[in-house]
This record gives C-alpha cells, sequence and structure tokens, in this order.
C-alpha cells in the first residue's frame, strides 16, 4: 500500500485513495482523488500510472483506474470550517469570527490558519485541537489540512459583523444522512452535451423532480416517431424521430425517453443496449407512474460513492435582507375574472456575471411571493461578486461595481432566501439557468434547496401556442404585462410572477 501512495507524488493535484480487489474478474482498482485545477486524467497520464502501477503490483492481475473529481474551493472550505468550529467545538468558538480564517490550497492539500482569543488560543494548542480539526475537515472534503492556530489581539468590539447576528450560519446543522452519488468519467456525447461529474441515484427519486443528471445501464432502446404541427402557416404535419430506452441500475429499471433536434435524430442510432450512459433531464408522472425524459445523453463511466450531507435548519428570523409586502393596484385588475388558485410559489430571477454557475456569480436577486394567486411580498437585494462585473454584463443590465460594492456576500444573503423559499414551489422564465446559480450557492453554504420548480417558459409553449419565440418580452407583450427597465432582477421577477398568475 505504501508503494501505491508514492503514485500520488507523480503529479501535483493527484491524491492516491484506496484499492479494492475484485475477485470475479481478477482485478485491482486503484482509487484516486485529483484536484481539476491541477491535474488531468488524460489518456498519457493514465498510462503513466498503469505503468507505475504494474511494476509495483505486477502483472499477475488486471488493473483499472478510477478517477474522483475533487475541487476545492476557498469560500467553501472556509465556510465549512467556521460551522465546524461553532458546532463541533464550541469551546474553541469563543468571540471567533469569519473574517478569523485564512485559506491557503496547495495542490489536493489545504493550510488554514485560525485566529483565536488570547484565552481560547491558549486552551487549544495546549489540548492540541489543531489535529481534531483538520480530521474532522478532511471527512468533509477528501483533502489533507494542515491546520495552525494564531493568537489574535484582545479587543473587546461593540459591533457585532452579518454573519455573527446570523443565527442560522451559528445554529446546529441537521443529522448527515448517508446517500449514494455517482462519479462520472470518461464521457463521450451521443445528443446534447454533457458536461457533469455526479449522477444521482435514481432508483431512490419517488416524485417529480426536474433538472438533474442520472446514470444506468440501457438494458433495450427503439427508435420510434411522432407527428407534430409545423410551424409554418399551413399548420402542417411532419413526422419526427425519438428514441425510448429503459435504464437499469441495481437491478432496478426507469423508462427514459429522449426527443432530440432534428439535426441529431440520427444520433440516437449510437445508443446500444448494454451500454452505460447518463443522461441530463426530468423526471415526469405518466399514468400514475414515474418515467424520464431527457435532454441530452452521454456514454460514460460510472462508480457508487456514499457521501453524508448535512443541510441547515430554515432560518427563525430574517437577518439581512427583508421582504417587503407588495402593493400594486393593477393587481386588482390584472384577470378578466378573478383568479385563485392554492399553494406558495416563489418567483424569482437573477443577474449574474456569467452563464456558468460554478465560475460565475450571483450579483442581484429578485422574488415575488405569490399566495392564493396573488402577489404578496417581494425580495429584492444586491450581492456583492468576489469579482469584477464584466462590461458585457454592466452593458446588458445597468448593474456597475460601484452598485454592489456595499451590499452583502452571498453567504449573508442567501439564508433569508432560502427562508422566502421555504414551502414553496420555486418558479422562474428558463428555470434551468437560474436554479443552477441557486444549487451551485447552495452546495457551498450547506443549505438544501429541494423545492418543486415550475417554468414559466415551458408553460408559455403550452398555453401560448404560436408565438415568433418565446422571450419573456414577447410574452408580456401578448398578455399586456407591464416590463419597466427589463434586465433588472425584482423588475423581471415581477412580471415574471404576473405572468405565472395568468398562465396558471
Amino acid at each position: 500500500m505504501e508503494k501505491i501512495e508514492f503514485l500520488s507524488t507523480l503529479y501535483p493535484g493527484l491524491k492516491f485513495k484506496d484499492a479494492e480487489y475484485i475477485e470475479k474478474t481478477n482485478t485491482c482498482v486503484a482509487n484516486f482523488l485529483f484536484n481539476p485545477e491541477s491535474f488531468k486524467p488524460s489518456e498519457e497520464n493514465r498510462k503513466v500510472i498503469l505503468e507505475k502501477l504494474t511494476e509495483i503490483i505486477g502483472n499477475f492481475v488486471n488493473i483499472d483506474l478510477n478517477f474522483i473529481s475533487c475541487p476545492l474551493d476557498k469560500r467553501a472550505i472556509a465556510n465549512h470550517t467556521y460551522t465546524t468550529i461553532v458546532n463541533t467545538f464550541p469551546a474553541i468558538s469563543k468571540n471567533f469570527n469569519y473574517d478569523d480564517i485564512s485559506v491557503e490550497i496547495n495542490q489536493m492539500s489545504v493550510n488554514l490558519k485560525l485566529k483565536l482569543s488570547p484565552s481560547v488560543y491558549e486552551y487549544a494548542v495546549g489540548l492540541n485541537r489543531q489535529s481534531l480539526v483538520a480530521e474532522k475537515l478532511k471527512e468533509s472534503f477528501l483533502a489533507d489540512f494542515n491546520v495552525s492556530f494564531e493568537k489574535k489581539d484582545d479587543i473587546v468590539t461593540t459591533e457585532t459583523s452579518y454573519i455573527e447576528k446570523n443565527i442560522e450560519l451559528m445554529s446546529s446543522i441537521k443529522e448527515a444522512e448517508e446517500k449514494t452519488i455517482y462519479a462520472l468519467s470518461e464521457i463521450t456525447n451521443i445528443i446534447g452535451n454533457n458536461d457533469y461529474s455526479v449522477a444521482i441515484d435514481f432508483t431512490k427519486v419517488n416524485s417529480v423532480v426536474e433538472n438533474v443528471v442520472i446514470c444506468g445501464e440501457v438494458t433495450n432502446i427503439s427508435k420510434r416517431t411522432y407527428t407534430r404541427k409545423s410551424s409554418k402557416a399551413e399548420s402542417k404535419e411532419i413526422e419526427r424521430t425519438y428514441y425510448s430506452f429503459t435504464l437499469k441500475l441495481n437491478n432496478k429499471f426507469l423508462y427514459c425517453s429522449i426527443f432530440p433536434r432534428q439535426a441529431d435524430e440520427v444520433k440516437g442510432d449510437l445508443i446500444e443496449a448494454g451500454m452505460n450512459v447518463c443522461c441530463f433531464g426530468s423526471f415526469r408522472e405518466f399514468n400514475n407512474k414515474l418515467n424520464f425524459t431527457a435532454n441530452s445523453i452521454a456514454r460514460c463511466k460510472f462508480t457508487s460513492e456514499e457521501i453524508k450531507s448535512g443541510f441547515k435548519h430554515v432560518n427563525e428570523e430574517y437577518h439581512t435582507v427583508f421582504p417587503q409586502k407588495y402593493v400594486d393596484y393593477e393587481q386588482g385588475g390584472l384577470f378578466d375574472e378573478e383568479k385563485s388558485f392554492p399553494g406558495n410559489f416563489v418567483v424569482f430571477d437573477l443577474e449574474t456575471t456569467g452563464l456558468e454557475p460554478t465560475k460565475d456569480e450571483i450579483i442581484e436577486i429578485g422574488a415575488c411571493k405569490v399566495v392564493n394567486g396573488r402577489i404578496d411580498e417581494t425580495f429584492s437585494t444586491f450581492v456583492k461578486p468576489t469579482h469584477h462585473i464584466p462590461k458585457e454584463i454592466t452593458t446588458l443590465t445597468g448593474i456597475t461595481d460601484d452598485m454592489v460594492k456595499d451590499a452583502p456576500t452571498i453567504n449573508y444573503v442567501l439564508p433569508d432566501f432560502y427562508k422566502f423559499c421555504y414551502n414553496s414551489t420555486m418558479v422562474a422564465h428558463n428555470t434551468q439557468f437560474d436554479i443552477g446559480f441557486i444549487y451551485a450557492a447552495a452546495k457551498k453554504l450547506s443549505y438544501n434547496f429541494s423545492n418543486p420548480l415550475m417554468d414559466t417558459l415551458e408553460m408559455s409553449h403550452t398555453k401560448l401556442p404560436g408565438l415568433k419565440n418565446y422571450k419573456l418580452g414577447t410574452i408580456v407583450d401578448k398578455l399586456n404585462i407591464v416590463l419597466d427597465n427589463a434586465h433588472r432582477a425584482i423588475n423581471d421577477a415581477t412580471a415574471t410572477a404576473k405572468v405565472f398568475i395568468k398562465l396558471m
């Protein structure tokens, strides 16, 4: 084992995790963690590692390599460190603030410096709490942690930071639950673009879920056709191709289908029985049974991983962003006849620094809470990003660096937005885009946005057929809804809420 661990020194950003022997196939599977920022499991790198392993183990067994992506993010580590100190080590959390955390990442290792008050510092160092903190953090990030304590000036401050006031960040995290996820590798696109690293266990899904990645083995595949009306004025019927297939995972089966674009229809012929694939799409209910409609599909390898995830409780009160009662005299005459429907819905819109949830950041959140078919409250705030806002985003939204410089950062805003959305269905126009940014931020801060989702874009396609396009501006014009100052979150959210109410 020590010789295999030597492989971790071959490349920066690579770390040997463990190895297992599969007697049935006489195969030794070596598992490696890697930081995608500094190491890529390319064919050349795989070849070198395989040669080294063969020298160490010998050629009397088959050798397989499994690489598990383990990205390290400073903000995620800092936030998790803060909650870990407060919840797990209360004896050293006295006067401990978020700003007392310093994070440095070096390939697959993390150096943490924590500033403690003088009295706490003597206690913590005397009992070697550094190693306990390091071991606890290692459980969550699968990286080596080097923790050191520093003594800070014992200055009594009268002001309390946002984070210290935020009871939610200081409350205990719910007991961790074990979940199975599937790490994806060697992805080869068939239909659509599949850029995913993990998939959920579809055998545990028992309700409608939007925009998720699943994986499994194709057990059968059939090519079928359906007719649809042409968008041309003569409404001519045209024949299109779709594919239905069954996925198998842990001896359970799921019926799936994919409706490719016309240009991609022939690519479906590449899907074969026995192939391992991953799909992005949504669960639907049909004849009281769940099935899956895929937007994209790719060949892949997948391996199961057991993880523990703990999520924070809902806020007991708002701390940074306070909702406002909605007053709009237009609302009383919004419909030809009074309309009401049960349930709580939060219609939201984001402005961001770009299009990639894992790279770009939220700079504004606007949302309307719809109760019994009427807009009841609004939630609106700028969010300060960690980088400058690109010029093209300022041109599009009108939001400048100066406008957000004094705004709270996402770790202060998200707890309040979480409370605002609690026990509500979340609605957006093209939900997939906006919810991706919420999920990315929530993952780093241990919030579980598991709300049901609805999309006014999909609703508009169904209830307003024949529009030239389904942009929000086109739809509000069709429905005679006023949209002033588009591409500002609260204005777009309010207009979308009115669209949602009319289409319900």
